[in-house]
């Protein structure tokens, strides 16, 4: 399997610099000890990738991944070899911004979910784009493995196992899996007559 990217802001390792720089500073709350333990020199990133979303309509009303919207620029940070974060960059008005440091397990889940699919005789010898799909009011997150032909998906963490495993799905088989949730969630939201559900 072969992993394509799409074309990444020019100036966005410039612009993740300095915040990380900031956070490995930080060592704050929420940081995992890998992260607070990592040396600036020993940080590298991972190639640009880019996050889409679908909505609960869209899943509901059984919309494809040609529904989803594009989202942030994401990059995976490794220090020595190890993930230890997910930076992310936003578009704002033409220009990349910093715009959050996932510190939680979707960037080692990632990178398992990268070596499930090397393994899987299905994609041998074919070439992807990486890119990851949020479902935020369901809290799925799947990496999207995007060909012409077809696509892959895996769901990994934070994605709730009652909704998925991490395996390979195919877009039909995921999205059917992820509907009668998605429906229930919408049938909630309806019926919310306090109007603070979902705010």
């Amino acid at each position: 399997m072969q992993l394509t990217y799409p074309k990444a802001p020019s100036n966005g390792v410039q612009t993740l610099r300095p915040a990380l720089q900031a956070a490995l500073q930080t060592r704050g709350f929420g940081i995992n000890r890998q992260f607070a333990s990592a040396a600036p020199g020993k940080i590298s990133l991972s190639e640009a990738y880019r996050g889409y979303s679908l909505s609960l309509e869209d899943v509901s009303q059984g919309k494809g991944l040609q529904a989803a919207k594009i989202g942030d620029w994401h990059y995976l940070v490794f220090a020595d070899g190890v993930t230890i974060a997910d930076a992310q960059l936003a578009d704002v008005h033409g220009q990349v911004e910093f715009s959050s440091l996932n510190h939680g397990n979707m960037a080692a889940a990632t990178v398992d979910a990268l070596k499930l699919a090397e393994q899987s005789p299905q994609l041998q010898g074919k070439t992807v784009e990486l890119r990851v799909l949020f479902v935020p009011a369901l809290h799925v997150v799947a990496i999207w493995l995007h060909a012409d032909s077809e696509d892959v998906l895996i769901p990994i963490e934070p994605t709730p196992n009652e909704l998925a495993t991490t395996q390979l799905y195919s877009e039909a088989a995921l999205l059917a899996q992820l509907k009668p949730a998605a429906d229930q969630t919408r049938q909630r939201f309806t019926a919310d007559t306090t109007g603070l559900l979902g705010s």
